[in-house]
């Protein structure tokens, strides 16, 4: 415990947060992360205020007479942020080091506005020479950036991928219809893994999501197949249910009834309504934990050929819920707030012990921290809106800009490294510690955020 208080002591003496300038009107991101330098592919995220009608708007983005690119208005990410997202558009190759001007027009009736950036010497640029590998397996086609922890690896990647995939296919009783396209980033994005047009994992020594590979990657394969098999509607608590049960947890392998039981007892149980109607807005760690669980549920109650009649067969109508309903209704004669009764019923019959709830709690308690320090210090890792790139796009034009570079001043550094601490002091079940050390980190995010 004297190490610990010296390191918290360490912690606040070395942090000085600084108060951001409050912003209004158009917001600009400039990607890669961590500064930019001349020979950057720069991409940019114009983000509107909030309520602002972006319907038959666009962006247009100058440097000096030369149009860089002009586009509208959509929804990005898992959070569906409303935003125009413009890839690489700016290529400083040859440019001079030193500050430029991006001019912005929101056409047809404005606002216009000016971005100062500044450009680094191409001398300094980090990772500057890495590029792009691939290797392929029984399975997969495999992408990672040389010199990083997946080159180290890649030999025992190759034989991990195939494992998963075998036992995937062996879990839902059907087989890939294609090669899975996985890119390993050496960049912690989100938690730590994605799937849309292939699957995204981070792979790096200092991951602050703490994520057993092998599950991770379980679980985008698990989408993969699920998304290949069809089906009119799948509610995403029953998808992600679906990738969470199947791979045995979420971040870990656990026991997921008697977990989520825990949630019962910690007054933490999301009803399910609101997962079904918006489930990547509820608190993260319990969405996901209740989702795994109500799927165990329905499979151990009415078998598995069963429960895939029903996900697949779930009608596309007004909102989930109803979609929902009407599937439940038909193949199981129940409602979903009868679903919910018999679930809960199963829930408090679990054996709950206190080392399980500690446990839960602290979990809990750490993601929300980790998520904290993304949205203030790290923003394009934050999962709702993380920044991750095509994948086969990036290859063909040789980018890992994206991917390799991350914010890295002292008080990054120093986060990241007490997230690292407590999550291992919560794998050891030192709770306390890891207590101590999360109120540490949000009572400093605070700071920044005032």
């Amino acid at each position: 415990m004297r190490k610990l208080c010296l390191l918290v002591l360490i912690f606040l003496c070395a942090c000085q947060p600084l108060t951001p300038a409050p912003s209004s009107g158009f917001s600009v991101i400039f990607h890669p992360d961590g500064g930019l330098y001349v020979g950057d592919q720069v991409s940019l995220e114009v983000i509107p205020p909030d309520g602002w009608d972006s319907k038959d708007k666009q962006v247009q983005v100058t440097s000096g007479d030369l149009v860089l690119w002009k586009t509208g208005f959509g929804a990005y990410g898992v959070g569906q942020r409303e935003e125009a997202t413009l890839w690489w558009v700016w290529d400083t190759k040859g440019l001079q080091p030193g500050e430029h001007e991006l001019s912005f027009s929101i056409q047809p009736d404005g606002p216009t506005w000016q971005e100062q950036v500044d450009l680094s010497p191409a001398a300094g640029m980090p990772f500057a020479n890495l590029k792009w590998e691939s290797t392929t397996t029984i399975c997969c086609s495999l992408y990672y950036v040389s010199g990083t922890e997946a080159e180290r690896d890649i030999d025992l990647l190759k034989t991990m991928v195939d494992e998963q995939a075998a036992d995937v296919s062996l879990r839902m009783h059907a087989g890939f219809q294609q090669h899975i396209s996985i890119t390993f980033m050496p960049r912690m994005l989100g938690h730590g893994g994605f799937a849309s047009n292939g699957i995204y994992v981070s792979y790096l020594d200092g991951n602050i999501a703490g994520n057993i590979t092998t599950q991770v990657v379980h679980h985008e394969m698990v989408h993969i197949l699920d998304a290949s098999l069809g089906g009119e509607m799948r509610p995403a608590i029953l998808g992600e249910g679906l990738a969470v049960y199947l791979s045995g947890g979420h971040y870990k392998y656990e026991a997921l009834l008697p977990r989520a039981a825990a949630l019962l007892e910690m007054n933490s149980y999301i009803p399910l309504i609101l997962l079904v109607k918006d489930f990547y807005q509820q608190q993260h760690e319990i969405g996901y934990l209740e989702a795994g669980a109500l799927v165990e549920y329905l499979v151990d109650r009415y078998g598995w050929q069963a429960f895939e009649h029903f996900y697949r067969q779930i009608p596309n109508l007004d909102s989930p819920e109803e979609s929902l309903e009407a599937a439940l209704e038909q193949n199981f004669q129940i409602s979903l707030a009868q679903l919910e009764q018999d679930f809960l019923s199963e829930l408090k019959k679990q054996l709950v012990t206190k080392a399980e709830k500690e446990d839960l709690t602290l979990t809990i308690d750490y993601f929300n921290s980790m998520r904290n320090y993304q949205e203030v210090l790290d923003p394009s890792a934050y999962f709702l809106t993380a920044w991750v790139p095509d994948g086969e796009a990036m290859r063909q034009k040789g980018i890992v800009a994206d991917l390799v570079r991350a914010p890295d001043r002292l008080d990054n550094r120093i986060f990241e490294f007490v997230l690292l601490t407590a999550n291992h002091e919560i794998s050891r079940g030192y709770y306390k510690n890891a207590e101590i050390m999360l109120g540490v980190t949000n009572y400093l995010l605070d700071l920044y955020e005032k």
